[in-house]
């Protein structure tokens, strides 16, 4: 069935929530003032300008219609037809998503007895209402089509430097009385894909619900392998945790693929072809999945609400291990939210993706850390080191500030690229007033757009 393909007029994108959400942030110690960050969206997150042309159109997909968006860095594949499943983000030739060979190109009916509801495991990423056990799915409750309905696709604006699809599901009045609205927009010059996800209340009753984001995760990192260990998901542990070792077990069993002690502060799965799910209240607002055999990361970033409440025990992160096919889930929750009949509301997760290993032990707009900034000495110099991975191309300049956070000097313009990990060594002069010094990472028109890491000097000894 062809897609209905609408180009309607450029609208203006809000990619923040309500009141109440804070900005993703890092998991570093304080800092000083950052050096110049350029122009910043809703959220305070950086905005890379207009680089780069983003194309969007109709394409087949393993024989699916979907709709396609590439950037000349990263290609997304969306495909309506099958509950409006985003099937395909790829950074150059490498794909970051498990899509079930087992499904590929089908597109089942849906129920029409008790006694046929099957869950048709598709892969890819999509989203479901939490609390689970609220909804009863998956897979779908008869008379539900939001997991594996057939939703609608349009192209609703094209533009030099960004495009954007949108696809919409049934409406489900009876059952969780929604209708889900998925915006997807692709930003040219990166490989920022940010997923906009509307609940609408369809139902004559209000309604609670959170924006559960579900992405399946490759857990074989090679075809002779059912499942490798170098696969990876890590996020930030909250230090004021509910749970007693930062997370909790959702689901029994699994328990050696969870690694709470990775690095300090942040948790660690890798996967065993184990069955098993925790849950974290983590609120650091961002989670990465890395393919640490080949040195790539994918990365999800979003705001936490501070005062919100959240499902499954305030979980704001959740991790699953599946035990038959060969796949992790990296999810992302929003706070519950009451929407009276007629009202919707939103949350917005951003997609990045960069060559790192791991583990990753912070992310920033710009990039992800692997290994912290460090100085020391080398054959008389003084070295500035670090392990990065970047989410756009450009260069990389090193900024010593003052104490009140003013910038000092500047040095060094080091090419960067998504498809390449930053390992850093360079010979640095340290100004005498120095008090930190940062990366600050510039787009390819040389507009600064945010800092890839920090250090606090007064408290690195150099001898």
């Amino acid at each position: 069935m062809r897609l209905w393909i609408a180009i309607a007029c450029a609208c203006s994108l809000v990619l923040a929530g309500c009141g109440g959400l804070e900005s993703p942030s890092s998991t570093a110690g304080p800092r000083s003032r950052p050096p110049s960050m350029g122009r910043r969206d809703a959220l305070g997150r950086s905005v890379a300008g207009t680089l780069g042309n983003v194309r969007v159109a109709e394409a087949k997909y393993h024989g699916w219609e979907g709709l396609k968006l590439t950037n000349g860095i990263v290609t997304v594949v969306a495909v309506p037809a099958i509950g409006g499943r985003i099937m395909e983000y790829k950074l150059g030739g490498h794909p970051y998503l498990w899509v079930n060979p087992d499904e590929l190109g089908k597109v089942h009916e849906p129920p029409e007895t008790e006694d046929e509801p099957a869950w048709r495991n598709y892969g890819g990423y999509k989203v479901w209402p939490a609390p689970q056990k609220q909804w009863g799915g998956p897979p779908d409750p008869l008379g539900s089509t939001l997991d594996g309905g057939r939703w609608t696709g349009q192209i609703i604006a094209q533009e030099r430097g960004t495009g954007t699809v949108r696809l919409t599901s049934p409406k489900d009045a009876d059952v969780t009385g929604l209708q889900i609205t998925r915006e997807a927009t692709l930003y040219g010059g990166t490989t920022r894909l940010a997923i906009k996800e509307r609940f609408t209340n369809v139902s004559k009753e209000p309604i609670t619900w959170s924006i559960w984001d579900v992405t399946q995760v490759p857990g074989s990192l090679s075809k002779k392998q059912k499942f490798s260990q170098q696969a990876r998901v890590y996020f930030p542990l909250n230090p004021n945790s509910a749970h007693a070792r930062g997370f909790y077990e959702m689901v029994a069993g699994g328990g050696e693929q969870w690694m709470p002690s990775v690095a300090p502060g942040v948790m660690g799965v890798k996967y065993l072809g184990q069955k098993g799910k925790i849950g974290a209240d983590s609120v650091a607002g961002w989670i990465a999945y890395v393919d640490e055999a080949h040195e790539y990361c994918y990365v999800k970033r979003f705001a936490v609400e501070k005062l919100g409440k959240y499902p499954d025990e305030g979980s704001t992160v959740e991790v699953y291990c599946s035990g038959d096919k060969s796949y992790m889930e990296v999810e992302v929750l929003g706070p519950l939210t009451t929407i009276a009949p007629g009202d919707s509301f939103s949350f917005t997760t951003d997609w990045y993706a960069a060559r790192c290993g791991g583990p990753i032990i912070d992310c920033s707009e710009v990039g992800v850390t692997k290994e912290p900034l460090t100085l020391g000495e080398a054959a008389g110099k003084t070295v500035l080191k670090g392990a990065f991975g970047v989410f756009l191309p450009g260069t990389i300049q090193i900024v010593f500030q003052d104490r009140a956070g003013d910038e000092i000097t500047r040095t060094g313009r080091l090419s960067v690229n998504p498809e390449k990990v930053l390992e850093l060594s360079q010979t640095v002069t340290v100004p005498q007033d120095a008090a930190q010094v940062a990366l600050e990472l510039l787009n390819e028109l040389g507009t600064p757009v945010g800092t890839l890491a920090t250090l606090e000097l007064d408290q690195v000894p150099i001898a």
